[in-house]
């Protein structure tokens, strides 16, 4: 059984059989034995040319050296179903909406303006059509079969699917169309389409969703699923707006029923916002559909990049109370070129964060939340999924905050739910009528009828909004602390520290032991060359940088950018060492330049976000100030380091102090810190961890003797970003604002303590 982290690596540039090699390498050295191939913005060979496949072709030797595994990824970038626009370059292939309302009833669409920011005006492959899914299937499938059929169901495990969708036509009196619904609906209802439409009678928008719902799962997903599994593979992915109920239906119909028939189905959540209103139910939805192969989740992707690795920890075990047992890091850029086209949100879990390793902390724990996933539950309630509400109300504009309003409420309450569908359970169900109202098994919702039990409490024995516990059958629990209050909280009656991400699972031993906190000072070594952007606001190109001290720096300019320092061409001409590997090859350098103290100007023009015009590379301290004019303060790195200090630099910092062991000292613990860790004591590891506790056994013989201590941490590349959010008030156009502010996390700590 491979390792459940699977990375989203997005092959952009054209990379050479070395460097793909290598890149797979660096994963597998770092816990993770799976990745998907993901043609993405960036990509510089033509898709599905002999060219790709060759790659593709890279990509499965260097899987099979290493003893890794493959998913294919079925289109380029999303949504799914166009073969790269071979599919939509047919126009009888073009998906398709009919209005329903008011003078234009009648009248088809076919060109598409959804999310125009992202996709632009375009045409979209129409899924109602069993002709224009098998073409796409020739187009992909077929032929990755063709070069790679040897290694269907063992070194290639599946292939994923993004956001099919029959939706993306559909303005708000729209919904999908194909040539035959109108025998479709009279086959299944005895009732004319046309006439329904035209009298607004009242099951019209129920009756048409579940037809056209009926004709996405024979033409897409039942087509796909048994190519799939005819040829080894498991079929894979997750639907468009998963996340809400009525917009789910107008893209997916009934996504109850047509997710479960994906042999690993799964869910979007690359927002990682365990406060949204739409979270519980999102994740409702996967627990619902996860079968016999478990469930997947596409994570992370929105970032920020300097995500918390405790924070990721979280998820996954969040994940696996929700039966999903795979889970799809978003992204692993090659290398960063992809920034380019797709510039408003970044991640990456790759080497280009010099915290990469901390993935090896984090696979250890996707291993152990994969066996949680196949734990089950027993609801205190059942939640119908509100396929036929939704489907009634298409074309209203209905809140459905107040049904996910009472998932929520539920959950908080430790009331445990799940998701049905027109099946009928013993236990209560609660209901959406057609009329949007809420009911417990037929009658008005009274959520005090519903007999839960709270495992977790605050000091005064009340739930509290943030913490979630799953109860499983095995009399077992798990709480998660998502975004509640740093404190002490009653577990199953015990009292126990809960931080923000913690994870406390039953029986865990909260044992107090004898402690004593340190705050020595500590001499600082900084282990790379601090870097950092300069910034410019698209046309606005002038930026300052303002020295404290003489500092000699170097510049890195983007490939095809031009920057002038105090009005002189900056020249550069060397090779790009100094930054991540995924940059190198987009940048080159000056030679060492000498900023004079005071205020330089710096120009360069087209920056951006996350693939900067300018890096500036040297032994400094910096300082980024959000203002009409976005400046770069410099100043002298600090020698020596007093505890809650905060650093801010990028790549390694290491602390050094010679400490005086207590007498029966048996653990040493680094507090107040979310960045990856590892101590050393007179130069032999104890260990690396990536989130709290930071809690290291050390050897009996230094107890009660002085020793040099060592700590080492390690930032994510997110401080070469500087301060996005000067980007993201001054940017008036943005289809996702995926990440905020990157300048918060520090290097050092609070304190030191030893325990017995």
């Amino acid at each position: 059984m491979k390792n459940p982290l699977i990375t989203m690596s997005a092959i952009t540039g054209n990379p050479s059989r070395d460097e793909i090699y290598s890149y797979m390498l660096s994963l597998k050295e770092n816990g993770v034995e799976q990745a998907m191939l993901y043609p993405r913005s960036g990509c510089e060979i033509e898709y599905l040319s002999e060219r790709w496949f060759e790659c593709i072709g890279d990509f499965i030797k260097s899987a099979k050296m290493l003893d890794m595994c493959i998913w294919l990824y079925d289109d380029f970038n999303w949504p799914s179903g166009d073969a790269g626009e071979k599919v939509t370059a047919i126009p009888e292939f073009r998906l398709q909406a009919i209005s329903t309302k008011g003078d234009n009833a009648g009248q088809i669409n076919v060109k598409s303006r959804h999310n125009a920011g992202l996709f632009g005006e375009k045409f979209f492959p129409n899924l109602l059509s069993g002709e224009a899914v098998e073409y796409f299937i020739k187009c992909t499938h077929e032929e990755y079969y063709k070069r790679f059929g040897d290694s269907f169901g063992t070194v290639i495990k599946g292939i994923f699917t993004d956001e099919p969708s029959i939706g993306y036509c559909c303005y708000e009196d729209y919904i999908p169309y194909y040539d035959g619904i109108r025998g479709d609906y009279f086959e299944l209802f005895g009732r004319n389409f046309d006439i329904d439409m035209r009298s607004e009678y009242k099951h019209f928008y129920k009756n048409a969703i579940t037809v056209i719902s009926n004709r996405f799962k024979t033409c897409y997903i039942d087509k796909i699923a048994s190519w799939c599994s005819s040829h080894g593979l498991l079929m894979t992915g997750h639907f468009m707006c998963d996340h809400n109920p009525i917009n789910s239906v107008r893209h997916n119909g009934n996504t109850l029923k047509n997710l479960s028939a994906l042999s690993l189905p799964g869910i979007d959540e690359i927002y990682t916002s365990f406060d949204d209103v739409c979270e519980m139910a999102l994740f409702g939805l996967a627990e619902s559909v996860s079968g016999k192969n478990g469930a997947m989740a596409e994570l992370f992707a929105l970032g920020p990049c300097d995500m918390s690795y405790a924070k990721k920890r979280a998820m996954l075990y969040f994940c696996a109370c929700h039966k999903i047992d795979h889970y799809f890091l978003a992204i692993s850029h090659f290398d960063m070129r992809g920034n380019a086209l797709v510039k408003d949100y970044f991640n990456t879990f790759s080497a280009d964060q010099p915290d990469f390793s901390a993935v090896k902390e984090l696979a250890y724990e996707a291993t152990y939340a994969s066996k949680i996933a196949k734990k089950d539950f027993v609801p205190d309630v059942y939640i119908r999924f509100p396929f036929d509400a939704s489907a009634s109300k298409i074309a209203d504009n209905v809140d459905t905050i107040p049904f996910l309003s009472v998932i929520n409420e539920l959950t908080e309450k430790q009331i445990q739910w799940k998701f049905i569908g027109s099946e009928a359970p013993q236990a209560p169900v609660i209901e959406l009528s057609e009329d949007f109202e809420l009911t417990l098994d037929g009658r008005a919702l009274d959520l005090s009828k519903i007999q839960g039990k709270l495992t977790v409490t605050d000091t005064s024995g009340n739930a509290t909004k943030g913490i979630f516990v799953r109860r499983f059958d095995d009399e077992s629990f798990i709480v998660l602390n998502l975004f509640a209050p740093d404190g002490e909280y009653l577990v199953d009656g015990k009292s126990v520290r809960l931080n923000r991400y913690d994870v406390y699972f039953s029986g865990s031993n909260e044992c107090t032991r004898n402690e004593k906190t340190l705050k020595p000072v500590f001499k600082v070594n900084y282990k790379n060359d601090n870097a950092v952007r300069t910034m410019h606001m698209c046309s606005d190109s002038a930026s300052e940088i303002k020295c404290e001290l003489d500092t000699e720096v170097i510049f890195a300019v983007r490939n095809g950018s031009q920057a002038y320092l105090n009005g002189e061409k900056l020249l550069c001409d060397e090779s790009a060492d100094a930054l991540s590997v995924g940059m190198r090859s987009l940048y080159k350098c000056s030679k060492p330049i000498t900023l004079k103290k005071g205020t330089s100007e710096i120009v360069a023009s087209n920056d951006l976000k996350y693939l900067p015009s300018v890096l500036i590379i040297g032994d400094f301290l910096c300082e980024s100030v959000s203002a009409d004019t976005c400046a770069v303060i410099l100043k002298k790195r600090a020698d020596i380091y007093a505890c809650a200090d905060k650093l801010y630099d990028y790549g390694s910092v290491e602390f050094i102090a010679d400490i005086d062991v207590p007498n029966n000292a048996e653990k040493i613990e680094i507090c107040g810190t979310d960045l990856l860790t590892e101590v050393y004591i007179n130069d032999t590891p104890l260990g690396k961890k990536a989130f709290s506790p930071y809690i290291f056994d050390i050897p009996s013989n230094i107890s009660g003797t002085k020793i040099a201590l060592k700590i080492v941490q390690y930032s994510s590349i997110a401080p070469i970003f500087a301060d996005v959010d000067f980007w993201d008030k001054n940017v008036k156009e943005c289809a996702w604002r995926g990440t905020p502010h990157t300048t918060k996390r520090s290097f050092g700590f609070s304190h030191i303590s030893f325990k017995d």
